[in-house]
């Protein structure tokens, strides 16, 4: 989910959109605010309304993947499997368009067999062939897939072929054997392609080709394999969805409509779940959590983000190209105090870029390293000034003042400023340093980035498996999101973090997986090529005659079982 898609957050006011999202991001700081899910019963129809505080940009889910685009694509779209909340603050893998799946030996070939009775909206068959041609559509480079690289060096061939590498995407290791038999072949195992399997939603070759760039663009552009299909669509108001009659689990399916509301002032948002009007909520403002327990309407569950914050430093600028100026800035933040001064405490100081729930196997990675991968505490071991002076020394710098840098927002509201003025005092208090806040918008901040304009950037992501690669292939200097143009990484270090990652593909044995990780994490966190900061942790209020919606750190909304009852 990285916290925009090109992967975006939310907006750090005070309510938050809740639904559970893997390996998407969203827009600003503030992305912990107005976005809020809600049920409401009109007699014997049940519509459930919830809210985001941003548009659904498209619904085309090749193109399209902002948080409230993924939203969308959960209700309407039937990928291969679902990986769902569930109770506790677990989730699991449940079938979706595969009734069943199966894995080679070897671990290098998946085979997913779709329900005889998978249909699209109108009627028509959904088979293998819909989910070959969406994946050969994804890695032909003229397409521009967003999340193609998701499957580069993970299916045969693939990356090949998205980047004319010799390969066409008539090439990858994608195949429907039959009608309802889909065989996906791999480079490597990996266990974790469960997950990416969770993320692949087809598209229909006629509607697609007749369509154009059109296709997801209109109630009356899209078709839809989901539990629910979409009824009518004001991009600046609402996204209504009905019950598809024709999904495959139809008879299941509790709700009768869905309707994403787009509420952007967290005022409206909490007066709306006080009202009745919609049933779900989330806040990062302690007074507004004090006024949605104080109506005594609402069940809490409180789970951590799977999405680790993190500042990225740009290593062409003159300073920051320096290590020891880059660790002795991330070990100046504490990052307990930035929790308890933002966030009232709602959040996890991160040690390592990895929450301690990303696993390897079945185990942590964490446990799996004994807790080896705290790169941060070593760094604040250490004294962040002399950790300054060392690098001044080797730059021929006498004088800490003559340090500018520049730390670009993720936002432009009260919260961001306060986060932006904190990072400010503490650098400048700390170290001697001068620091120039450029307060922007999100999306201007994500351009800057993209484009390697900036020197300190508030980042992000949410991974979209839970295993380290998912994190860690970010910063790959040649084809990861955060490459060596937009990070300046372009070094000795660089290299062998890329020959690392490389190498962990093909290790079996998850404790020498892990271990390759760790090494990888240590070029990456120790040498202070971004500085993980923490985990966001808020309550979620669902109104007491909402069932089955669960919230958990990873998995999605499982729509097709969330029921009210009043």
């Amino acid at each position: 989910m990285r916290k925009r898609t090109k992967m975006l957050a939310g907006i750090l006011a005070a309510v938050l959109v809740v639904g559970s999202l893997a390996g998407c991001g969203g827009g600003g700081d503030d992305k912990k605010s107005s976005g809020s899910d809600g049920a409401k019963s009109s007699g014997a129809e049940k519509v459930f309304n919830y809210s985001t505080n941003s548009v659904v940009i498209g619904l085309n889910p090749i193109m399209n993947t902002t948080q409230p685009d993924n939203e969308a694509h959960n209700l309407i779209c039937d990928p291969l499997v679902r990986n769902v909340a569930a109770k506790d603050n677990t989730n699991e893998d449940i079938p979706a368009a595969a009734e069943s799946w199966e894995v080679s030996e070897d671990g290098l070939t998946w085979t997913f067999k779709i329900h005889e009775n998978a249909k699209w909206s109108d009627g028509e068959p959904l088979t293998a062939n819909d989910f070959e041609y969406t994946l050969k559509l994804m890695a032909d480079p003229n397409t521009a897939a967003v999340n193609a690289w998701l499957f580069d060096g993970v299916i045969e061939n693939f990356g090949e072929a998205l980047y004319n590498n010799g390969k066409t995407p008539d090439e990858i290791g994608v195949k429907a054997v039959d009608d309802k038999t889909l065989e996906i072949k791999l480079v490597h195992p990996a266990s974790y392609f469960i997950e990416l399997a969770g993320s692949i939603y087809p598209v229909r070759q006629d509607k697609y080709e007749e369509w154009g760039d059109k296709y997801g663009s209109a109630a009356d552009k899209i078709i839809c394999s989901g539990p629910f299909k979409v009824e009518s669509w004001d991009q600046n108001t609402e996204l209504v969805c009905v019950k598809n009659e024709n999904y495959w689990d139809a008879e299941n399916i509790k709700l009768d409509k869905v309707v994403q509301k787009v509420i952007q002032e967290t005022s409206t948002a909490v007066q709306a779940f006080i009202n009745g009007e919609i049933d779900v909520i989330g806040t990062s403002d302690s007074n507004w959590i004090k006024t949605v327990e104080a109506a005594d309407m609402s069940n809490t569950t409180t789970v951590p983000d799977s999405a680790p914050e993190f500042l990225m430093f740009n290593v062409k600028n003159q300073y920051l190209s320096n290590t020891k100026i880059r660790q002795a800035i991330s070990a100046a933040i504490d990052r307990e105090a930035l929790v308890e001064a933002i966030w009232d405490g709602r959040g996890i100081a991160l040690s390592s870029v990895m929450p301690d729930t990303m696993k390897v196997g079945e185990k942590t990675y964490t446990e799996l390293v004994d807790g080896k991968n705290y790169f941060v505490k070593d760094l604040q071991e250490q004294d962040a000034k002399a950790l300054l002076e060392e690098g001044m020394k080797e730059l021929g710098i006498s004088d800490p003042s003559e340090i500018t840098v520049r730390y670009a927002s993720r936002g432009t509201t009260e919260l961001s400023k306060k986060m932006a003025e904190w990072y400010k005092q503490t650098w400048e208090e700390k170290l001697g340093i001068t620091v120039q806040i450029d307060m922007m918008e999100w999306n201007i901040m994500w351009d800057k980035i993209d484009a390697g304009d900036y020197d300190i950037a508030c980042g992000g992501w949410g991974p979209y498996y839970n295993e380290p690669s998912a994190v860690l292939t970010l910063f790959d200097p040649d084809n990861g999101y955060f490459n060596a143009e937009k990070t300046g990484w372009d070094n000795e270090d660089s290299k062998k973090f890329k020959e690392l990652c490389e190498s962990a593909k093909f290790v079996v044995d998850d404790k020498e997986k892990a271990e390759i990780y760790l090494q990888a994490e240590e070029l990456l966190v120790k040498n202070a090529l971004i500085a993980p900061i923490y985990l966001y942790e808020s309550p979620t209020f669902t109104a007491k005659y909402v069932k089955d919606y669960f919230v958990s750190t990873q998995g999605y909304r499982n729509w097709a079982r969330v029921d009210i009852e009043k």
